[in-house]
């Protein structure tokens, strides 16, 4: 939970319980209509704590979802790599590339006669 959420439950507990006080105080000295108004008043806060619980909550699940994620992504990574690096490993020598397949390095292990291009 962030510094701010937590500061906003404070407040809403603090208006919560003056609202709540307030009720309490004015039972019977005013009208019932006005105190049962403060009473509901004094639970809409509650709603704002659930609120920012909820909220917290779907942030950890968010960032346990990017986590997750992102370690799928990095072994998608290292498995590219891994076959790319396969794929440069098992590919011939730099002299068949450069020179069209016309020619191997001597310690090649690909090499071929002269006469294929492969």
């Amino acid at each position: 939970m962030s510094r701010g959420s937590r500061t906003l439950i404070a407040m809403y507990v603090a208006v919560a319980l003056w609202l709540s006080f307030c009720t309490v105080r004015t039972w019977g000295a005013v009208p019932l209509w006005t105190t049962l108004a403060m009473a509901v008043a004094s639970l809409a806060p509650v709603i704002g704590v659930v609120r920012e619980t909820v909220i917290a909550d779907e942030r950890r699940t968010v960032a346990a979802l990017r986590e997750r994620e992102g370690r799928r992504a990095a072994r998608r990574d290292a498995t590219a790599a891994a076959l790319a690096q396969a794929e440069v490993e098992a590919a011939c020598c730099e002299r068949w590339w450069t020179s069209c397949a016309t020619e191997h390095d001597p310690g090649c292990a690909h090499r071929t006669s002269w006469g294929t291009t492969a």
